[in-house]
């Protein structure tokens, strides 16, 4: 979907790319087409879909079938299972992304990147996983695990992608970033939005995402909605089956001075039934040191103070 400015040129725009010929050959004809299709997006709207992304089906069931398992549990359970701001059960109402808004309507559950000989003290964003005794590890853990393996090395892809769009830039330092990442699985139910005219009811408040880039899988119910920056306007993100939606985090705008826009989202489940979504967040290396890569002035910061500023505001 796309607007287009007075000047007959793009200015809003969340195509979906297949990712296929470049995972095929990222040195072809048909690959440098892709960059620039996503170079596109990342400079309008900071959002667009892939498919021929290579997840496996049957991976991406099981993953929605352990979230829907999880959530079955009773809320008493499930409270057993909560831990620090990033990992384990979160009930509904712990976060408040958008500020005059109620506390999001959604429940979530965390789960990050497994580290060898991981033992206490833990650093922020690197403490041990939580796993549900009352779920069999084939049924949860197994699958996520798999899965988080899996969706490290799309984001991997797609931030040499996004690394090739950017031409006039020193990109060297995704390499470090890359390595030994924060990032994070989170499983979301989102209840039916309730029969109100509150508009301070919100399924996910309007806000802006903390790290590089997003991968989210959608279950096929409506929810997800763009900010057009253009025309002020909220623009739906409709579900397409097995695709990712992936969009820009505010890292990689501060990297790019603003060229990759980090763009105001929210989700209202006006599905009329449960809303299942599992997002992916490539956060970095907590060391990796983010500045503008133009050379323009700009304090910066760490990934690991960056994180822990954003969880304080919205936790």
């Amino acid at each position: 979907m796309a607007s287009a400015q007075g000047n007959g040129q793009a200015a809003f725009s969340i195509p979906t790319v297949d990712l296929k010929a470049y995972l095929t050959n990222p040195h072809s004809a048909e690959a440098e087409g892709i960059v620039e299709q996503i170079r596109v997006a990342c400079t309008t709207s900071g959002f667009f879909q892939v498919t021929g992304h290579g997840v496996p089906e049957a991976l991406q069931d099981r993953v929605f079938a352990a979230a829907k398992a999880l959530f079955a549990l009773p809320d008493d359970e499930k409270r057993k299972l909560s831990g620090k701001p990033g990992r384990g059960y979160e009930i509904i109402g712990t976060q408040t992304l958008e500020a005059g808004k109620k506390p999001d309507r959604k429940e979530g559950y965390f789960i990050g990147r497994e580290i060898a000989g991981n033992k206490p003290p833990y650093r922020p964003f690197q403490e041990a996983n939580i796993w549900p005794a009352q779920l069999p590890e084939s049924q949860f853990r197994q699958p996520l695990l798999g899965y988080h393996r899996a969706m490290s090395d799309l984001s991997f892809h797609l931030m040499r992608i996004l690394a090739r769009g950017l031409k006039d830039f020193d990109t060297t330092v995704f390499d470090d970033f890359c390595r030994d990442p924060i990032a994070a699985i989170r499983l979301l139910h989102y209840p039916p939005h309730p029969n109100t005219e509150d508009a301070t009811l919100v399924g996910a408040g309007a806000h802006t995402d903390f790290g590089a880039i997003t991968l989210l899988l959608q279950d096929g119910h409506s929810g997800l909605q763009v900010l057009n920056q253009f025309s002020g306007e909220w623009t739906d993100v409709p579900p397409r089956e097995r695709a990712y939606v992936v969009n820009v985090g505010d890292m990689l705008e501060a990297w790019t001075s603003g060229t990759y826009k980090s763009n105001v989202h929210r989700v209202i489940n006006s599905s009329g039934t449960d809303r299942y979504s599992v997002p992916f967040f490539l956060d970095g290396n907590a060391d990796c040191v983010i500045r503008p890569l133009d050379g323009s002035h700009g304090k910066p910061f760490t990934v690991e103070e960056h994180m822990l500023s954003r969880y304080a505001s919205t936790y």
